[in-house]
């Protein structure tokens, strides 16, 4: 359909202004003279053949009812079969206009009133709102730090779902954001083998599965034995792609009966994918493997190079080395910060991230930074955190 482009546009410069000019939050939230690394979107794409198209659609004036979410699931399976070695039917793939609308789908036709919501904090702050705009209980199992980085703790997860047997949903981030952990075969296969013993459903939000560096391998929950029966996967292109203005995502169930639950609640209430972004990212699904071997060999350089410098010239600051996603998760613990590390971060440096709070418990004196830019860009932006913090650190 279209040809494969293999490389990035201008992978080392990113224009500030003209970002600023097109109007994207990333870049508009803050004044000029602030750089924003504050949310989980990249400065790299799309990929020119995703522009092409949407040329070629808005040249045609394609801007009518559609069938386009037809073709979505399809070109997903032709995604996940390259990238992931998983091949998922596409007649149990539901579009939707965005990975949250699949959470709360599931949250509404998989449980019921009352029933806990387990979910891992720190974590992705729309988590944080399932329980309470659902009219369920919220359930934290929060992610264990060690002196190699942040992981699940499966043993924690066996003793809250046997302490309370009203849980009936496990949310997993699968890879995490923040922390970058990535669940190895192991912990994926004892999760299943809870979720069987708990009759528990698992919503895996695997939306940064395609930024998994060297060194660790992004297992879809789905290919996990036992695990279809038990799991819905939500996902989308928006952060391989940068597409986070396009709507246009997927839940993949694991059998028909998964599916029949969530297609009863009616799609008057949930919407649909747009055009644009149907087109964006089916275009990019079928055409965009070589390029996003690109995008991940200039990120996995630029989370070395954040952390070597992190830890070689200002090592009051906490980080461990991402295994996936473009976001580090660092550790102010060592500044007077306040309540809200990111506002101190942004007056002392000039960088604007995550406010670490907002990730729920365990979030507190962190910041989430994106790395997800230019290395030109990304230099700045370290230059001005180790600049802004040496000598503010909390003296005894």
């Amino acid at each position: 359909m279209f040809e494969p482009s293999q490389s990035l546009v201008n992978p080392g410069f990113v224009d500030p202004l003209e970002r600023r000019d097109s109007g994207v939050l990333k870049w508009n939230r803050y004044p000029d003279g602030v750089i924003p690394a504050w949310v989980a979107e990249h400065d790299l794409g799309p990929p020119p053949a995703v522009v092409t198209r949407l040329h070629e659609l808005v040249d045609m004036r394609a801007f009518g009812y559609h069938t386009s979410a037809d073709d979505v699931g399809p070109a997903f399976s032709h995604w996940t079969t390259q990238r992931h070695g998983w091949t998922p039917d596409p007649e149990l793939i539901l579009p939707t206009a965005n990975v949250l609308q699949g959470i709360w789908a599931c949250v509404e036709a998989l449980t019921g009133p009352g029933d806990g919501i387990v979910y891992s904090p720190p974590v992705y702050p729309p988590f944080l709102d399932v329980a309470p705009t659902t009219n369920r209980r919220a359930v934290h199992w929060p992610m264990m730090r060690t002196k190699e980085g942040w992981r699940y703790n499966l043993d924690a997860l066996g003793e809250l779902l046997e302490a309370d047997p009203g849980i009936g949903l496990l949310l997993l981030c699968h890879p995490h954001n923040p922390t970058g952990c990535v669940l190895t075969a192991k912990e994926l296969e004892r999760i299943v083998e809870l979720a069987h013993v708990h009759d528990l459903t698992i919503v895996s939000d695997e939306i940064h599965s395609d930024l998994v560096y060297e060194g660790s391998t992004h297992i879809p929950m789905l290919t996990v034995p036992g695990a279809p029966s038990h799991t819905v996967t939500v996902t989308s292109g928006v952060k391989t792609f940068a597409l986070g203005g396009m709507l246009c995502a997927v839940a993949v169930c694991g059998d028909e009966r998964l599916h029949s639950a969530i297609r009863s609640i009616p799609v008057e209430l949930l919407g649909v994918p747009n055009r644009m972004g149907c087109e964006a990212s089916i275009t990019a699904w079928e055409t965009g493997s070589g390029w996003a071997d690109n995008l991940l060999d200039l990120l996995s350089r630029n989370r070395r190079t954040l952390f070597d410098r992190i830890r070689a010239e200002l090592p009051q600051v906490g980080m461990f080395l991402p295994e996936s996603t473009f976001v580090a998760w660092l550790d102010l613990s060592e500044f007077k910060t306040g309540d809200h590390p990111a506002r101190w971060l942004r007056h002392m440096t000039g960088i604007a991230g995550g406010n670490g709070p907002n990730f729920g418990p365990g979030g507190e004196k962190h910041v989430r930074i994106t790395f997800g830019t230019s290395a030109e860009l990304l230099d700045e932006i370290t230059d001005r955190i180790i600049t802004g913090l040496k000598g503010q650190e909390e003296t005894a």
